[in-house]
């Protein structure tokens, strides 16, 4: 038989004739008694204790977890951990990402390399907060990735054209030393702090990247880059700018080859780790046999970063079709084979894996870990392997066209992933000022070729010009973890 709730047993009761009437109004008496009562205790309790009425009755975190400590202690923002995800109203707590409509952006944490235990903190819609959470210099409401590329003749680049040698065992990045004629390309700034969502950005938190208080603030630590070959890009461009203010060279020091660099003045090595997809790829050099395991982390590359401080992540580029064998007999679980998987849900299998790994695996009070979004490509009639290009580009796409997000679903993907993990994680969303400079990729400019063949050469519409884009990446790297202000980064 269906239980009824109170109400509806009422309205039968009604309905069933003036004998059932009198148990009705009886009932109602009742109620009216206690609701009466209850609304005399409440002004009472009101008229004795103001402001604490007032918190109990507004705090919809107090009412639904009854957590009395943080009723009750001002310094009490960590959540107890009998609170579920479902039953909590988003709360303003530093160090998780927030979440807007259109991208994610790291907001404050003053706990970086601390014991504060932040694995019941959960991602929250930055628009339910009426108040900036300001824990530290560089706080409040301020994405400094909502911007507009500019014009500035007069900006001193973080190293000159040809400049750094680390470019020499990645020509393919060294435009310049290519034969690029133009230079405007060098010549936009990513302007954020005059946007008008960024009236809450304090004017400390820096548009530049000062390298020599970079590398004091690394002093001791390890910085890993750890992903596909734009994360390799954007390692390049750090370590060239870190050569330009390290007056003697020789104590810089590379160490295993070109990816793992120290910096003897400082103690602390920046490095790169290729892990394209995250998760295990096996059978690599065998492609009749290559799979990738969705299931399992890559473990030869994540005995390379666990022990790092900073993990800048980034995985989207190799997850085409053309690179994952369009889903035929390539995607893995445990023994099983998928004969055709897609990669949309491979994808996110994935990224559960690494998820996972990471939440169990990385200690947040020693280990910041923090993601790059996905970095837009610009080839126009074509793709990568079918003869696309960009070098007719040589200005930025004009600030006043719409961005619009190409592969939504993937960005769903990954945003939802962030929202789930435990681990403190700080979101680079680079994508939409990406979107803007199709005018600097190599293109055509990733090797030296002979004119002749330059015109039909293979273009290089993915990657990015050094100097260029990725500087600004690091910049914003920068300008992220001094805006969390945490640890080494919070004075």
């Amino acid at each position: 038989m269906m239980k009824l709730n109170v109400w509806e047993t009422l309205r039968i009761s009604y309905n069933h004739g003036s004998k059932k009437n009198g148990l009705l109004t009886s009932i109602l008496h009742g109620f009216g008694f206690v609701l009466g009562g209850s609304v005399l205790v409440f002004a009472v309790i009101s008229f004795m204790f103001p402001s604490n009425f007032a918190t109990l009755v507004t705090d919809p975190i107090i009412l639904k977890t009854n957590n009395l400590e943080r009723f009750s202690s001002p310094n009490s923002q960590k959540s107890s951990s009998n609170v579920t995800t479902s039953s909590v109203v988003p709360i303003d707590l530093p160090g998780k990402l927030v979440v807007t409509e259109d991208n994610l952006v790291p907001t404050l944490s003053t706990d970086f390399f601390s014991d504060r235990n932040s694995s019941s903190t959960k991602a929250y819609d930055q628009k339910q907060r009426n108040e900036s959470n300001v824990d530290s210099p560089g706080a409040g409401d301020c994405n400094i990735f909502e911007g507009e590329w500019v014009m500035a003749n007069d900006s001193k680049l973080y190293y000159p054209p040809g400049s750094c040698p680390y470019l020499k065992s990645q020509r393919s990045f060294d435009c310049h030393s290519n034969g690029r004629p133009d230079d405007k390309y060098l010549k936009w700034k990513w302007q954020w702090q005059s946007h008008p969502t960024n009236a809450g950005c304090i004017y400390n938190i820096p548009s530049f990247l000062n390298a020599t208080d970079f590398l004091e603030r690394l002093r001791g630590k390890k910085l890993v880059f750890a992903g596909d070959s734009l994360n390799r890009n954007m390692y390049i461009s750090m370590v060239c700018i870190f050569w330009g203010v390290i007056p003697d060279k020789s104590r810089i020091v590379r160490s295993g080859g070109d990816f793992i660099t120290v910096y003897k003045d400082y103690n602390c090595t920046v490095a790169y780790v290729h892990t394209a997809f995250l998760v295990n790829h096996l059978g690599v050099h065998t492609p009749e046999k290559e799979t990738l395991r969705l299931d399992q982390i890559d473990e030869a590359s994540s005995s390379r970063y666990r022990d790092a401080d900073l993990i800048v992540f980034d995985s989207w580029h190799w997850w085409g079709g053309d690179k994952t064998h369009f889903g035929i007999n390539f995607f893995q679980e445990g023994n099983y084979l998928y004969p055709k998987l897609d990669i949309n849900k491979a994808f996110k299998k994935a990224l559960t894996t690494w998820r996972k790994w990471i939440d169990r695996n990385i200690d947040s009070n020693k280990t910041q870990v923090i993601f790059r979004g996905f970095s837009l490509v610009h080839f126009h009639g074509g793709k990568w392997n079918t003869g696309g290009g960009c070098n007719l580009e040589t200005e930025p796409i004009p600030s006043n066209e719409t961005y619009v997000k190409p592969s939504p679903i993937q960005w769903e993907i990954l945003e939802n992933t962030l929202r789930r993990m435990k681990t403190n994680v700080l979101y680079m969303n680079i994508s939409k000022l990406t979107y803007y400079r199709a005018d600097a990729h190599p293109s055509v400019y990733g090797k030296v070729y002979p004119a002749q063949e330059r015109l039909k050469a293979h273009q290089d519409c993915s990657h990015w010009c050094l100097p260029g884009v990725p500087d600004t990446w690091n910049e914003l790297l920068y300008a992220t973890l001094l805006k969390a202000g945490k640890g080494s980064f919070g004075t």
